[in-house]
């Protein structure tokens, strides 16, 4: 069994083999060959395959809304339609300027448009049938073209994105208020939301057309209040009734029964309940996983150290304590998953052991538990949870003597040439044997990815994750696109851009890498460094190989310098070594390893 999910080799050949919930077929696997021998390949088509299906399940398992979710939806979308034809015909009626005669067939055509589609689905055109109708029904050409126009309108405000979007927040918000619960709509429950909006519109417009005008409603209202006070009023005041000597008393009316109140709703003060819940909003779905992880890591280790599990017990002085804890952890803290089990007092004394330098959590590191804090407050305040009104998070902050720039050590122009000239850019012996010199070249992750990041500054991530489809051409100028794919994410909105390909790198072959991979059908531009479980990312997999060739180029590495800076490499690179080789199959020329040969021992 291959330890890519779903993997397995029947023979020589590898297959996709999935257990899926029972549906009306009775399926209970999908199997499907991938007709590839390839390990590789196969685990390439394997992941496309395995998100697909899972997009597809969701759109399945989760395409109804379940009867009070749909009442809900529906019930806001009729008030929210009344309201605003009553707003509309209000504003016609005491505003003299423009036609009654115009706004009548406005309002017919809006309420005959919501009707059609609500009935015959997005189609903004009459047919015969419906034009000969609407005709006999004693309408004019005008009042039918009035109507097509109507007709496009509002089918293609549904149809937009900005209509789809307005759409999810109303029906989010009216169905959390109704029900408690929380709508995660998929592709089939966005259809079933906009049939209800249709059906919800044109029932508003058809209610609405036999209603009159609803100030003389409340006018009549009012004054039958009015009058039935008065005669209250009256029959209160006057005096008891005598009959033949007997006194009659009318009854006082019974005081209308104050309704009793509703307690009010609460929230879990609990640290780790209002973690998950803020991690749950709508608001940061953007928030990748590993910020959630932090918020939530954090949570439990305060509760570890201090002992405090309600966020209505926090104080000034728990969370001093909790940040000179902090500042006696070991550097490495987090980096184990047995670190999450360890007790306080195991992960100090674990850190008596170890040199001063690799004692205590850096300053921006303590200042970013601090800012979570600062969000955890704010949540709970926003749920009514009462905070204590001496915590002042500014006298915990721990100022950093470094600007960020300055925090890690930069290579020399020196240093950077001589990383270069490293087997993994010059010719290594084998695939698995990068660090002894050879005549092969390598072209994957490992050999492109501190390149890229070197002439565009851009983050480990976002240039090892790019797809084959993010390299674009924009008036003719070869990019890559930095943005969200099925892969991985960017680290803020504005991180999102396009970065101009250096003519370089084009000269070295990218392109041809970027081809190759298109035509292989793969998904990633470096499909051998796609992470196997969740808690690696694609830098993890160039790490160790990255690590050790700067050791073994630096003498050492003592600097441990680690990154790539974003320089002009044409002051330090040779350019007349041609770092591609000479070959599409990246084996050297006998020209090009000559080359290598002399760079690396000059």
């Amino acid at each position: 069994m291959a330890t890519t999910p779903y993997l397995l080799q029947r023979g020589s050949t590898w297959s996709w083999r999935r257990r899926v919930p029972e549906f009306s077929t009775k399926t209970r696997h999908w199997q499907l060959s991938l007709r590839t021998t390839d390990r590789s390949i196969a685990c390439i088509i394997a992941r496309r395959l395995n998100y697909e299906c899972d997009r597809m399940l969701d759109a399945i398992t989760d395409k109804k809304l379940t009867p009070a979710q749909a009442k809900a939806w529906l019930t806001s979308v009729v008030r929210s339609e009344l309201d605003r034809i009553e707003r509309q015909r209000m504003i016609s009626r005491m505003d003299p300027v423009g036609s009654s005669e115009e706004d009548q067939r406005l309002d017919w055509a809006t309420a005959r448009a919501w009707s059609h589609l609500a009935s015959k689905g997005l189609h903004p055109e009459l047919s015969a049938h419906d034009r000969r109708t609407v005709l006999n029904e004693g309408s004019s050409e005008t009042d039918i073209a009035s109507l097509e126009t109507m007709l496009g309108i509002l089918s293609r405000d549904v149809l937009s994105e900005a209509g789809v979007n307005k759409m999810r927040r109303a029906a989010r918000d009216s169905i959390q208020t109704a029900t408690g619960e929380t709508l995660n709509p998929a592709a089939e429950t966005v259809l079933y939301l906009r049939q209800l909006l249709l059906a919800g519109k044109a029932a508003a417009w058809s209610a609405f057309d036999s209603r009159e005008d609803p100030s003389l409603e409340q006018a009549r209202a009012l004054a039958r209040e009015i009058l039935d006070g008065a005669a209250a009023e009256n029959t209160e005041s006057r005096e008891p009734l005598h009959i033949s000597g007997e006194t009659t008393l009318i009854e006082a009316p019974v005081p209308p029964q104050v309704p009793t109140q509703r307690p009010a709703f609460s929230f879990d003060p609990d640290i780790v309940a209002l973690v998950e819940r803020i991690n749950a909003e709508k608001d940061r779905e953007h928030i990748k996983e590993d910020t959630r992880k932090q918020l939530s890591s954090q949570a439990h280790l305060f509760i570890k150290a201090t002992g405090v599990t309600g966020v209505r017990g926090i104080t000034q002085g728990h969370l001093k304590f909790y940040k000179s804890v902090l500042q006696r952890l070991p550097t490495s803290y987090g980096k184990s998953p047995k670190d999450a089990e360890r007790t306080i007092d195991e992960l100090l004394a674990r850190a008596e052991d170890l040199p001063e330098k690799k004692v205590g959590l850096s300053p921006r590191t303590i200042n970013g538990h601090l800012d979570r804090f600062k969000l955890i407050f704010q949540f709970a305040k926003s749920e009514s949870i009462p905070i204590s009104d001496l915590i002042e998070l500014g006298l915990l902050r721990v100022r950093e003597d470094k600007r960020n720039r300055d925090k890690r050590e930069a290579f020399t122009l020196p240093e950077l040439q001589r990383v270069f000239r490293h087997p993994i850019w010059t010719g290594c012996r084998s695939t698995s044997r990068r660090h002894e010199r050879g005549n092969i070249v390598k072209a994957d992750g490992l050999y492109w990815g501190p390149i890229l990041a070197g002439y565009s500054g851009a983050r480990r991530e976002e240039v090892l994750g790019l797809e084959p489809s993010d390299v674009v051409s924009v008036d003719g100028i070869p990019c890559y696109h930095i943005r969200d794919n099925m892969h991985r994410g960017v680290k803020t909105f504005s991180s999102e851009r396009l970065v101009p390909i250096h003519a370089h790198l084009i000269e070295l072959g990218f392109i041809r890498h970027v081809d190759d991979m298109r035509m292989r059908g793969a998904t990633a531009l470096f499909p051998e460094l796609i992470a196997t479980n969740d808690s690696q990312s694609f830098g993890d997999k160039i790490y160790y190989n990255w690590a050790k060739a700067l050791v073994l180029q630096l003498d050492g590495n003592p600097r441990e310098l680690c990154g790539v800076p974003p320089l002009k490499w044409s002051t330090f690179w040779d350019r007349n070594i041609p770092f591609s080789g000479g070959r599409r199959d990246g084996r050297q020329t006998r020209e090009a390893r000559g080359h290598r040969a002399e760079a690396a021992t000059g």
